[in-house]
């Protein structure tokens, strides 16, 4: 039964939703991995293979008798950029495909290394509470810098800056002060400062400091 031409693989079934992925170059892939018949081909060699494919998240490998293979492949889902070094799915977990395969309008995070979870978690967050207003703000990209200050910028191009300290409440903050600048007042704001015990302090695009309290 060990002998590799004792019941060889004769049939490569691949499932799954595609997006990213080709179904025809997963099956190309286990095609170039199998080695031996159906009672000593290694199927770890095959599965393991496929998660080297960027897209490929998970992958379970099964032997049909006779002579078959079913393969499940889970394809990523990207949740947002990470910099400039590749994505992060769903769970906050790192993954780097070509560049070609990236959208520049997904959202852009910036951490130090094993932020990315808290990263992700904070971007939901504020995308959140702004669907909460009765206008349309969208979060472009979220920064946690080396001192752990925290920043977002507005697909506009407004840059809000949070601080180490109080995220909650200096967002909440902001979400207060914002309804006051729409339809226009917005447009001509660079960045809105929340670092204040009570209140804040806005620059305009001409660079014109105002402060509230």
């Amino acid at each position: 039964m060990l002998n590799p031409n004792t019941l060889p693989i004769k049939h490569v079934k691949v499932e799954g939703v595609f997006n990213r992925l080709s179904q025809t170059e997963l099956k190309k892939n286990v095609v170039n991995n199998i080695q031996g018949g159906f009672f000593n081909i290694n199927v770890n060699k095959v599965r393991l293979a496929l998660l080297n494919m960027p897209w490929v998240r998970d992958v379970t490998v099964k032997r049909i008798w006779p002579d078959s293979l079913k393969v499940v492949v889970n394809e990523q889902i990207p949740s947002a950029r990470w910099g400039d070094l590749g994505l992060l799915n769903e769970s906050g977990i790192f993954f780097s495909p070509d560049d070609t395969t990236i959208p520049n309008d997904w959202p852009l995070l910036f951490g130090p290394a094993n932020s990315e979870v808290k990263l992700l978690n904070r971007y939901r967050v504020i995308q959140e509470k702004l669907q909460s207003l009765p206008f349309r703000l969208n979060v472009s990209s979220v920064t946690l810098n080396d001192r752990r200050a925290w920043s977002f910028d507005l697909e506009n191009g407004v840059r809000i800056i949070i601080g180490r300290y109080s995220f909650d409440d200096r967002l909440n903050r902001f979400l207060k002060f914002v309804p006051t600048l729409i339809p226009d007042g917005i447009d001509t704001i660079k960045s809105v400062d929340l670092r204040y015990s009570n209140g804040l302090s806005v620059l305009s695009k001409n660079n014109i400091n105002i402060s509230s309290n």
